[in-house]
């Protein structure tokens, strides 16, 4: 048996109840502070899991919010049913439901997440429920982490519903997540401190000259020893945390410095999603552009299948303003992701950049050989080119070759090379 914690309008904890049959559900609401102030009780390991239904803001359009309102009730209701004894059963800022649950481990946290989501799916009539479950388990929950554990459980939430998941579980270690968010903060001041830099890596042409076609930008921080930080100890912090802009405008500033040093240089940067939704990106790139047309001209944007396809309205736009300037687009983790025949048609990029897990050890693999070969075929149909990441080896640059790929990327074609500003340096280093 479930319990609920019903709150008054100020958010203050003011009774707590058992719901003695399945036919109860909670109607309470509970505001994120008062959960917040909740998971500070939390000692033991623990699942906070997070739902929300797919089918609410169909029928709040259809039929009206009170109909809406008794689907989550009913869902809730189902919830609280299956719901371990001890377990917290609340609806969260009232279009969500929260189940705070003991777990012993994220096996017994998945477990109780597919059992909710069975509970919210199986209403005997009306619209399907259609649940999405964020769960986030940890071992322990230490004072003051609460936020970042909802945080947790919500991004969870958002990924299972991007991902078309019902369900998607986070691990929440207390140590390892104030580690990744020191490091996060850390990155950002840094770039605020002027310590970004850019390493470029060359793409090549599949062809036996093997003449250089471009070099992607790569951010990097300059830590205090002055050694180069790459982009993997802080940008996957980052894009969790919907923190990425300032990184990718930081990135794009010094792209366009080195373009402009080289009037035969062509590079691309990186463009996140939290860039596509927001002003800065887009606007730094249009002052750029407007300044610096030449370079403009020569700058690739490459953005990833993920990051376009859940933010398609909003890509669209920018996507006209990019090439409006003259900059070329490229879809980036081509196969990875869920780019559908439309959005290649409706996007017209001009390149595309397969994914590395199709490419490493394709010598030897005859389905990655039959995929290639059909992701290279969909490219040419919307005239788009073709290049191959992560190509490491000799025997894998000539089965690419033989497939119609028309550039290779990858560390045995050049590692990333720093480019030093010339107030710390006077050349360039080797970057990993």
């Amino acid at each position: 048996m479930g319990r609920v914690l019903a709150m008054d309008a100020g958010g203050e904890r003011k009774r707590e109840r058992a719901i003695e049959s399945a036919g109860g559900a909670p109607s309470a609401i509970m505001e994120r502070d008062a959960l917040t102030r909740r998971l500070s009780w939390v000692k033991a390991p623990s699942a906070l899991l997070v739902a929300s239904m797919g089918a609410l803001s169909a029928v709040n359009r259809i039929y009206g919010h009170a109909s809406g309102d008794r689907l989550v009730e009913g869902a809730a209701a189902r919830v609280l049913s299956v719901a371990p004894e001890g377990a917290l059963v609340a609806r969260l800022s009232g279009a969500k439901i929260v189940v705070l649950a003991p777990a012993q481990t994220p096996e017994a946290a998945q477990a109780l997440a597919r059992a909710l989501a069975d509970a919210m799916a199986a209403a005997p009539d009306g619209p399907a429920v259609d649940p999405r479950l964020g769960a986030a388990w940890t071992p322990a929950l230490a004072p003051g982490a609460g936020e970042t554990l909802i945080a947790a459980a919500l991004g969870a939430l958002d990924r299972a519903a991007s991902g078309g998941r019902e369900i998607e579980l986070a691990l929440f270690d207390p140590a390892a997540e104030r580690d990744e968010l020191g490091r996060a903060r850390r990155a950002l001041d840094l770039i605020r401190a002027g310590c970004a830099s850019i390493a470029l890596q060359p793409v090549v042409n599949a062809d036996a000259s093997g003449r250089l076609m471009f070099r992607e930008a790569l951010i990097r921080v300059t830590g205090l020893d002055g050694a180069a930080i790459p982009a993997d100890r802080f940008m996957p912090q980052l894009e969790r945390l919907g923190m990425t802009e300032e990184a990718d405008v930081a990135a794009l500033r010094l792209a366009f410095d080195e373009l402009a040093k080289d009037p035969g240089l062509r590079i691309s940067v990186n463009l996140s999603g939290a860039a596509i939704t927001r002003r800065r990106w887009p606007d730094a790139f249009a002052r750029l552009a407007a300044a610096q047309p030449n370079c403009a001209a020569r700058l690739i944007v490459e953005v990833t299948e993920e990051a376009a396809i859940a933010r398609a309205g909003a890509a669209i736009g920018l996507f006209s303003l990019i090439r409006a300037h003259g900059a070329a687009l490229a879809l980036d983790d081509f196969g990875a992701g869920r780019t559908s025949f439309r959005h290649l048609r409706d996007f017209r990029f001009d390149m595309v950049k397969i994914d590395g897990g199709f490419i490493r050890g394709i010598d030897a693999s005859a389905d990655n050989q039959m995929l290639v070969s059909a992701l290279v075929g969909i490219a040419r149909q919307f005239d788009m080119m073709v290049i191959a990441e992560f190509v490491e080896t000799a025997a894998e640059a000539r089965a690419l070759r033989a497939l119609g790929v028309d550039g290779f990327q990858g560390f045995f074609f050049g590692r990333p090379a720093l480019v030093w500003s010339d107030e710390d340096h006077a050349g360039r280093g080797v970057a990993g």
